[in-house]
């Protein structure tokens, strides 16, 4: 099996994940629309309508804020380069390979 075979499409994952997104972002427009009281619902929706607009964003951008700490000579060098689908940060493996 090819290591091909084996990496997701990444922008089949990014559109169905944009397109979920919209459609959530759409439906609290919806209700903010929709309801009109005074208690400030419909501003709560609109509200997390531009939440999700900005994390739309990010999505479409490919942005990606992440934590990852672990003892020295853990492997965290490894598991961000596995992320990213680079050696963009040294490792013991790259070391001998």
């Amino acid at each position: 099996m090819s290591n091909d075979a084996l990496k997701p499409d990444l922008h089949a994952i990014q559109k169905s994940v944009v397109d979920v997104l919209t459609q959530v972002r759409d439906l609290m427009n919806y209700a903010s629309q929709k309801l009109e009281s005074s208690n400030g619902k419909e501003l709560r929706y609109a509200e997390h309508a531009k939440s999700i607009e900005n994390e739309i964003t990010k999505v479409k951008n490919l942005e990606l804020r992440m934590a990852i700490s672990a003892p020295m000579k853990a492997g965290k060098s490894t598991i961000i380069n596995a992320i990213v689908g680079k050696d963009i940060l040294p490792s013991r493996y790259s070391k001998y390979h």
